[in-house]
């Protein structure tokens, strides 16, 4: 397991991670069909406006998973709060409530490459069957699983290069699920060493 690490010291320009945002109190934030489009809807805006790339997503009731390529840190941190101050807005005119919903900061993962944010990908998108919600993961309208696996348009997931020969490389047959949500980094051992050698260096 990796050692927990700064996101300023572990996300870096045009990288892959795993975000993970939830709810205070494991507060449900997302109630109905209108909620999760609501939220979709404010992540959309802030996709188009700072140019992050959303490769998988999956909002559950109570957080949300993201697997994207962040372009600018800092620019991307500041576009999911505004995702989530304004979708608290829109909660608390809806249900007539008050305070925060959130937890105040988000878990990110750095992923070491392309095949390693597609195991992460199917990882997230397994989250209601786990959740025992859903039977399948196609069965979950509120995540990528339908546009990556059935061609369903979604505006907010964008295409890998070269889908078919990262699955050949089944990746995902490597990990256990505390490795997408555990530590710092997804990825390879090697690729683990060499980050934290690099850091015990500066």
């Amino acid at each position: 397991m990796c050692a927990r690490v700064a996101r300023t010291e572990l996300l870096y320009g045009g990288c892959y991670s795993h975000v993970i945002s939830r709810s205070i109190r494991k507060l449900k934030v997302f109630k109905d069909r209108e909620d999760f489009e609501a939220f979709k809807r404010e992540l959309l805006i802030e996709k188009r406006k700072s140019g992050f790339r959303i490769f998988h997503y999956c909002l559950m009731q109570t957080h949300f998973h993201l697997a994207v390529e962040i372009p600018n840190v800092v620019e991307f941190s500041k576009s999911l709060a505004r995702v989530k101050s304004r979708y608290t807005s829109i909660f608390h005119t809806k249900y007539r409530l008050s305070g925060p919903i959130w937890r105040e900061r988000y878990k990110s993962l750095l992923i070491e490459n392309e095949e390693y944010l597609l195991a992460c990908g199917q990882y997230i998108e397994a989250n209601p069957v786990k959740a025992e919600m859903v039977k399948k993961n196609e069965d979950w309208p509120y995540s990528s699983h339908r546009v990556c696996h059935q061609g369903i348009s979604d505006e907010l997931v964008d295409e890998y290069g070269d889908i078919e020969s990262i699955r050949r490389k089944g990746i995902l047959d490597d990990l256990i699920q505390e490795d997408f949500e555990s530590g710092s980094i997804i990825g390879s051992a090697f690729f683990k060493f060499q980050f934290f050698e690099r850091r015990k260096r500066r």
